[in-house]
């Protein structure tokens, strides 16, 4: 293993921030929360443990796509903090405001200004555009599928279920049930986000320094692992409740909203595919609430812009980013 030099410590110290920033956007505990299957303090506890595990085992596979197949000209000091810091100053202004985003979305739009850029000698032929097509299929397909199949397995469970129960009783043990397997839902949900979304602190530097072996990649998910735990503990609980009361929950309809996140999410981790757990988590809690014919939630609008922005917002800061970046790096 090569000596770890100090620029290899500041794309370090840098990635523990965005896994900071990335955990503090994490909402993915928000059905459990908003359905009361669980106190926050739970929340926390499960949360953390899964994000160290996910990041651990299932980190590498999609850190390989977002840091060695998205760019086609060399992956500079420069160019790699440019998109760490930029995609950090965009995940936490949108924590700051309640708002979640795509981390991924985030990371892809800083890489893509930067790719853009001829002063990297970056210009359309710089991006490889085949890889982001394939990954924009996902990107749009996935909360697509999220909304359609929450709406369904409302349906069959409240018409085949829900309506069947005789007596309250029976109402509130079969939402005890549900409680538990929604539980197991959600930790596997959370288990595939963390390794998700780690990717998205650790792909770029992984690009940086593939092959030269100045960085175990094993330790340094480890570390982003519990950089991201923290970010869920210290940051992540007014988004987790802003996204729980996006509409009306119990443990029945909470887990007809996790169950698809859940599945894709788990396939597209295994696969290295680049997913917005927060797309299709909200897209499947706004199919819920159109199932349940529930009034429309006033912050929905508010995230579904901050989704929009967020791709040309991180470019942006990226390119302003770079020359200031590129000036002290050289120095």
């Amino acid at each position: 293993m090569s000596a770890i030099t100090p620029i290899i410590i500041v794309f370090i110290v840098i990635s523990l921030i965005i896994a900071f920033a990335i955990g503090a956007n994490d909402e993915t505990f928000a059905t459990v929360y908003g359905s009361r299957t669980l106190s926050m303090r739970q929340i926390l506890i499960l949360a953390t443990i899964f994000a160290v595990f996910g990041a651990l085992i299932l980190g590498e596979a999609v850190s390989e796509t977002v840091g060695g197949k998205v760019l086609e000209i060399e992956i500079t000091d420069a160019i790699t903090i440019t998109v760490l810091l930029s995609t950090t100053i965009w995940l936490l202004l949108s924590s700051a405001l309640g708002l979640p985003i795509s981390t991924t979305h985030a990371t892809m739009g800083s890489i893509i200004g930067i790719g853009l850029l001829p002063a990297v000698g970056g210009s359309i032929s710089g991006i490889a555009w085949t890889q982001i097509v394939n990954m924009s299929f996902w990107w749009i397909l996935s909360p697509l599928i999220g909304y359609v199949v929450t709406y369904i397995t409302y349906k069959v469970i409240n018409k085949r279920v829900i309506q069947k129960l005789d007596g309250f009783q029976k109402f509130e043990s079969t939402e005890k049930k549900f409680a538990i397997v929604l539980l197991a839902v959600i930790c596997w949900t959370a288990f595939s986000r963390a390794g998700n979304d780690c990717s998205n602190a650790v792909g770029i530097v992984y690009g940086a320094t593939q092959g030269n072996g100045s960085i175990d990649i094993t330790a340094f998910l480890f570390v982003i692992g519990l950089s991201f735990a923290l970010g869920i503990v210290v940051l992540a609980r007014g988004l987790i409740k802003n996204v729980g009361t996006l509409t009306e929950l119990r443990p029945s309809t909470a887990f007809a909203s996790e169950i698809p996140t859940a599945i894709i999410l788990f396939i597209g981790t295994i696969f290295g595919i680049p997913l917005s757990g927060s797309h299709m988590l909200v897209a499947s809690l706004i199919g819920l609430g159109k199932a349940q014919h529930a009034p429309k939630n006033k912050n929905s609008k508010k995230i579904v812009l901050i989704w929009i922005l967020t791709f040309p917002m991180a470019a942006i800061v990226a390119v302003i980013l770079y020359f200031p970046i590129s000036w002290f790096v050289v120095i």
